[in-house]
């Protein structure tokens, strides 16, 4: 996964501390911590202005988060909330080849943008995705980061959460957007993630990608997890997927105290606890 950086901010000044960012459209959450230290943890979420470009919103952020603050080289995680990733087979994985894959995929994307990739070793493949330059450049000036998108997390996590069904399916919720892991036949495939404003819609997809799989709608695993929008869904879905498991972050990860922060995002957590 890259990881670049140039020097001008700080977490307390404290070398060792890594600042975790996760970076959406609807808003930002900074959460700072010391690895060998749980009492260190500091969290805060800014929302976004709508009448103002994420780059102004996300350097406003920076500004006002009480623990960012001095100078020094800053280990940062950032979680980038997108719909356009791609996933390459190892076999063709070639840093060179990142920037036409992409246009491959997404023709009409921004050109101003830099492509970053995570490398799923277990799953054999590599995640790439875009970052926006003007966003890139504020997080570079934080320290060296290292950049996820919530697929590659969730992806991730399925493979070390001991899932002992051959066949499922991990649903993620987070506001709009929501993320789909399918498994079969004990083998991660690749995920697809969207945006809708509406529970519907992001029944339909999720009811799409279930049928195309070829799961079953009695003996398959639903694993649903997300914010409150997991309650709408599972209502929603009821009559057609009957093996329903609802995952509880505070079972998850009992001994942390991210458990005790309301509203954190499930993903966040993941790759705070799980990286």
């Amino acid at each position: 996964m890259p990881a670049t950086g140039s020097n001008s901010m700080s977490v307390d000044k404290t070398a060792n501390r890594t600042l975790s960012i996760r970076i959406s459209t609807n808003g930002f959450c900074f959460c700072s911590y010391i690895q060998t230290d749980p009492s260190s943890l500091k969290y805060s979420y800014y929302p976004t202005d709508k009448d103002t470009s994420l780059e102004v919103n996300l350097r406003r952020a920076i500004d006002e988060c009480p623990f960012i603050t001095g100078e020094g080289n800053l280990n940062v995680k950032a979680i980038i909330e997108t719909q356009e990733y791609t996933a390459i087979p190892a076999e063709f994985d070639d840093r060179k080849e990142y920037k036409v894959f992409y246009r491959c995929c997404f023709p009409k994307s921004d050109s101003n943008i830099e492509i970053m990739s995570n490398r799923l070793t277990v799953q054999g493949l590599t995640i790439i995705f875009a970052v926006d330059k003007g966003i890139y450049t504020i997080l570079q000036g934080l320290g060296d980061v290292t950049y996820y998108t919530p697929a590659s997390i969730l992806m991730g996590y399925m493979t070390r959460s001991g899932v002992t069904e051959e066949n499922c399916m991990l649903a993620y919720l987070h506001g709009e957007h929501s993320t789909f892991i399918p498994v079969r036949d004990g083998r991660i495939g690749v995920s697809s993630s969207f945006k809708a404003e509406s529970g519907e819609d992001h029944l339909f997809y999720m009811l799409s990608i279930w049928k195309e799989q070829g799961f079953s709608q009695s003996e398959d695993a639903l694993y649903l997890c997300g914010d409150s929008r997991v309650e709408e869904l599972q209502m929603l879905i009821s009559r057609f997927i009957k093996n329903r498991k609802r995952i509880n972050p505070s079972e998850q990860f009992q001994s942390s105290l991210l458990n005790r922060i309301e509203g954190i995002p499930f993903d966040l957590q993941a790759l705070i606890l799980c990286e």
